[in-house]
């Protein structure tokens, strides 16, 4: 290796010497004699690997955002919005993306602080039995990016987030008093992760290493014992964030007809059966990941084995993905169902605007029925996207008849019926006219306004 390119004895903190935090961020290491040994063991093919190494990784880092698990449910969920960000649930998913695919970037720019040299001390007790040299070991500044700026980002936007059902649930049922227990739960939820930036922000990155220039594993076995607790819990109060989300939402939109549904037709058509997913999967997965955490707690706390792997974090990460694909499939789903009932609705109102003929009295009933049907099928979908129109025609005989007073005696239609564009639940003008077919009641349903 070419002398030229050495580092310098001072970039390293050696023999426990007191350093500021600037000072570690831009340290090399702990031990000179370790960068020594390795340097003088590169070939030149291993120089140049390793600073292609480093332009891949630059390049690798450039395409996380296309990476990201949820790149092409965002950009699918933009295209079917026209990319309107005006709308307050596109600019949601927006935020979250940035957030965090900007922490994968910033996580894979952290591997270019690779190499930090370390001693690495084998103890029995308190008696040091070994010392050897260890390259990779974490740098200062690694910490620094990887595991704080990014906890950051991918937190707060993890918490973004988390909002989409919360949101969902206030745009349906914002009058009803049981949606407190959703905004309690969603804090929990929140704080819970609020709880874990602080954790990893409490840990500076100039306190890594303990006076023998080796990674101080006691203070790394405290955090991580904190990290999988903090973990435990926000899987805990995400489980019961979704289910009081799925309680607010069917107690409010609940109604006979439901009954009738398979859970798949539910699925796809009301979003609470949506938001159940999250909660069940947590359910599922939930004794597994406590056991495994109460048992790593155990082992290292009380039969001081710090050794073992009880890593399941693939399980854990798969668990929290779940609610957040049920953003992109509850928008997709609602468009569809919006597109659905769009194509019913045209071809009910050719129906009724093509009718002629003498007594209609044996059409109308069913129809009217029907019609009864369709408003509380379509606002029954908590979450719809965009103003609908209900046209209805009653035609009967020879006849003309007025009913100011029709009531509608069940308390979730009326709720239903509020979405509407004058919020009149109570009073009904039906115009029957022997020869002329008049579209007196045109209902528009509200869009939703967290859209």
């Amino acid at each position: 290796m070419d002398k030229s390119s050495y580092l310098s004895k001072s970039d390293f903190i050696e023999n426990g010497a007191k350093a500021g935090y600037f000072q570690w961020l831009s340290s090399k290491g702990t031990n000179y004699t370790c960068y020594e040994q390795y340097a003088s063991g590169l070939s030149k093919i291993d120089i140049y690997n390793n600073k292609i190494e480093d332009i891949r990784i630059v390049i690798y880092a450039l395409q996380r955002p296309f990476t990201f698990m949820y790149f092409f449910w965002t950009i699918l969920v933009f295209v079917i919005h026209k990319f309107n960000f005006r709308k307050p649930i596109m600019r949601l998913i927006l935020y979250h993306f940035l957030l965090r695919s900007l922490g994968n970037v910033i996580d894979k720019l952290g591997e270019l602080f690779r190499f930090y040299y370390t001693n690495e001390i084998l103890y029995e007790g308190d008696v040091i039995l070994k010392s050897r040299c260890k390259t990779n070991e974490m740098h200062p500044l690694k910490w620094l990016l990887t595991r704080q700026v990014c906890s950051i980002l991918w937190y707060v936007g993890e918490i973004i987030g988390d909002w989409y059902p919360l949101l969902r649930t206030h745009a349906v049922v914002r009058n009803n008093k049981s949606i407190w227990i959703v905004y309690i739960t969603c804090a929990i939820f929140n704080f819970s992760k609020v709880a874990l930036i602080i954790l990893h922000l409490s840990l500076s990155a100039g306190r890594l290493y303990n006076k023998d220039g080796a990674l101080d594993n006691k203070k790394m076995d405290v955090f991580y014992s904190n990290y999988f607790i903090i973990q435990l819990v926000i899987i805990y109060t995400s489980f019961f964030y979704d289910v009081a989300v799925y309680i607010v939402l069917k107690r409010a939109m609940f109604h006979k007809d439901q009954y009738r549904m398979g859970f798949l037709k539910k699925f796809k058509s009301l979003s609470e059966y949506r938001m159940l997913i999250s909660a069940f999967v947590s359910a599922i997965f939930l004794p597994i990941i406590s056991f495994t955490y109460i048992a790593k707690y155990y082992f290292e706390n009380h039969e001081n084995m710090h050794g073992l792997n009880f890593d399941f974090d693939e399980t854990r990460k798969m668990v929290t993905s779940v609610q957040y694909y049920m953003i992109f499939i509850d928008q997709i789903l609602l468009t569809r169902y919006r597109n659905e009932s769009s194509v019913t609705n045209s071809n009910s109102n050719s129906r009724s605007n093509n009718y002629s003929g003498g007594n209609n009295s044996s059409y109308n009933k069913p129809y009217l029925s029907l019609s009864k049907q369709q408003i509380s099928t379509t606002t029954s979908d908590t979450l719809r996207n965009d103003t609908m129109e209900i046209e209805n025609t009653f035609n009967i005989g020879n006849t003309n008849m007025n009913n100011p007073n029709y009531t509608n005696n069940n308390p979730k239609s009326n709720y239903y019926l509020n979405l509407m564009g004058n919020g009149n639940t109570n009073n009904y003008n039906y115009n029957y006219n022997y020869n002329n077919i008049n579209n007196n009641s045109n209902y528009k349903i509200k869009s939703n306004p967290w859209e």
